[in-house]
């Protein structure tokens, strides 16, 4: 079971005993991003583990489509700080000194006990004269959990490179919890175009005391967010709209299951509607207008779960983001003329 957002702080005892790798690396920057609206699915960003950098770099892709079924793709690499990574570790002579019988190591009853289970270095004796060549460690940060660092450790079991080999590779991995916080942090939800009808012709204005059809053109209503390690690890972030929100002045506020459904000639219902009960006549002409207006904003509010490749259960995160939208609306009072015969 994965756990929530905030990584538990659990430090799994054999990580403490037997791990003398190199310190944890630094925290994450971004390193670019690219926004390809409606074009064509890019190739994926080549990442590799920088060690050196003390960071790993994440694909994060953002991906969906249109109320009118139109695909958008968008695209970035960031860096993270991994949460385990192969490490260099004591050379040979050292590790030997602090763990042979009557060393260092031994002093202590705790890590005399954990030395009888056999839990040492495998082969540690045939180095001890070794002050060159380094142990590799599968190392966990502190906040990595004792499930986490187990797992890793036991994939990455203590390697001995003599200083004419070639250095491993770090073979980084990021907890996908982290993942999904780099993906949720990534979430960039498009903004729609707001229409409406009806729209007097040569004004656009709508007429009060009418239900005035609202929709948000080329708005998804999902929108699904992968950050993902050269390793293979990943966590999706699946967001959806939950709800529309409807606000102008001279009109009482309105909510919308979904962004509306678009006027078309013979209609006669809509999901998403407002009913303005005054004119825009006395307000004023604002810049870039040409007539007095009143300004409509539309409110998407999103939820969001998420669940990664090492685990499908889905975990609900904190509401995803509140899109707004505004536009200005031309609010025209129809007078009736009535003749008495």
């Amino acid at each position: 079971m994965l756990r929530p957002l905030a990584v538990l702080a659990v430090t799994a005892l054999a990580v403490g005993l037997c791990s003398s790798a190199q310190a944890a690396p630094a925290v994450s920057v971004v390193k670019s991003y690219g926004d390809v609206g409606q074009q064509p699915t890019p190739a994926a960003p080549v990442v590799t583990a920088e060690a050196a950098a003390g960071s790993i770099e994440v694909t994060v892709t953002t991906s969906g489509s249109t109320v009118e079924g139109v695909p958008f793709t968008r695209s970035s690499v960031r860096s993270v700080a991994p949460v385990c990574w192969y490490g260099r570790g004591m050379t040979g002579a050292a590790y030997f000194e602090y763990w042979k019988p009557g060393g260092v190591a031994r002093q202590s009853g705790t890590l005399d006990a954990y030395a009888a289970q056999g839990l040492l270095h495998p082969g540690y004796e045939a180095y001890a004269t070794d002050t060159a060549g380094h142990w590799y460690e599968g190392t966990c940060r502190a906040d990595a959990t004792a499930d986490q660092a187990t797992a890793y450790q036991a994939s990455h079991p203590p390697l001995f490179v003599l200083a004419s080999q070639p250095v491993p590779a770090p073979q980084a991995d990021v907890a996908p919890a982290v993942l999904a916080q780099v993906a949720f942090k990534a979430m960039d939800l498009p903004h729609g175009v707001i229409r409406w009808n009806p729209t007097l012709e040569g004004s656009g204005a709508t007429v009060v005391n009418t239900d005035t059809w609202v929709w948000v053109e080329g708005s998804p209503t999902t929108v699904s967010v992968t950050a993902q390690v050269p390793s293979g690890t990943w966590a999706q972030v699946d967001a959806t709209l939950d709800h529309l929100d409807l606000t102008a002045p001279g009109a009482d506020p309105a909510s919308c299951k979904d962004t509306g459904v678009a006027w078309t000639k013979g209609a006669t219902s809509t999901s998403c509607s407002i009913v303005f009960s005054h004119s825009s006549a006395n307000q004023p002409v604002k810049t870039g207008q040409t007539l007095p207006t009143v300004t409509l904003t539309a409110t998407g509010s999103w939820t969001a779960t998420w669940f990664s490749s090492l685990d499908p259960t889905r975990t609900a995160l904190p509401p995803a983001q509140d899109v707004t939208t505004t536009t200005e609306i031309p609010v025209a009072e129809i007078q009736a003329l009535v003749t008495l015969g």
